[in-house]
């Protein structure tokens, strides 16, 4: 019986012994390990802020090249009411005019359908960040709406061959050149349209990004410390139980009294 408590009590040694070792490294790992944490926070945020910046910048640059194509469109459209009024004579001025369109309007849309591509990157990446901070529940956020992006490309994908399309339609006093300018304008505002709702979208991501940097830098410290009174109260109580574990051992190593009759004989 004495055998089977002394073999309870130093398994019971050995185990409050490693919880122990383990409950202060813990308690002091907490510490060590917070500084790369914070560090590879900062990081990501600052990352994430970098990505924004470039969709906001890539928004600008996509309204400035839209608004570039819009106003030579209302010229081109102006000169095109002028050759149907007074037609020239040859092609000169003809040429000149589908010149114009290819050179200035088509590139305008090429460059717009670049930009939203560099911005949908960018919030591609964004979005993988939040996704990876959402594992938090308390930091969990939702992120940029990428389908209201492709439905921008798909726009800009189409004006740019129209407008193509278009320089070889002008000159010619005909209703086809009209309608293809007025295509082209619809377009125009349309993908203003989608811009226009996606601009607040983007203002509230960034606005999201902020508020889980904030709550990231104010629960990092009371989490760490929690963990770390946590850790230390297991220890504390590892204490208790190795000396409980020392009491069976001594208990256990005493020898039985004889009884009554044996210290009479």
């Amino acid at each position: 019986m004495n055998v089977l408590k002394r073999l309870a009590a130093v398994l019971t040694i050995v185990l409050a012994l490693a919880m122990l070792l383990l409950s202060l490294a813990g308690g002091v790992g907490v510490w060590v390990v917070k500084g790369p944490v914070v560090s590879h926070a900062t990081h990501v945020f600052e990352w994430a802020d970098a990505n924004l910046d470039i969709a906001d910048e890539g928004l600008d640059h996509v309204k400035k090249s839209l608004d570039r194509a819009e106003e030579r469109l209302h010229t081109v459209r102006a000169e095109q009411r002028e050759l149907a009024e007074n037609p020239p004579r040859g092609d000169m001025m003809r040429t000149f005019v589908a010149r114009s369109v290819r050179q200035t309007i088509a590139p305008e849309f090429d460059d717009a359908h670049e930009q939203i591509h560099h911005v949908a990157e960018a919030a591609v990446v964004v979005n993988s960040i939040l996704a990876d901070v959402g594992q938090f529940p308390f930091l969990a956020e939702s992120g940029l709406d990428i389908e209201a992006l492709n439905e921008i490309n798909g726009q800009l994908e189409k004006v740019a061959p129209t407008a193509f399309e278009l320089s070889r339609l002008l000159g010619d006093p005909s209703p086809e050149a009209e309608a293809q300018l007025s295509r082209i304008d619809q377009a125009l505002q349309g993908i203003r349209g989608l811009i226009a709702e996606y601009e607040p979208k983007l203002k509230l991501v960034r606005g999201k990004t902020e508020l889980l940097k904030t709550k990231f830098q104010t629960w990092i410290t009371p989490a760490a410390a929690v963990v770390s009174f946590v850790c230390f109260w297991i220890a504390l109580s590892q204490v208790g139980l190795l000396y409980l574990a020392s009491c069976w051992w001594r208990r256990a190593g005493r020898k039985t009294p004889a009884g009554p009759n044996a210290a009479a004989g």
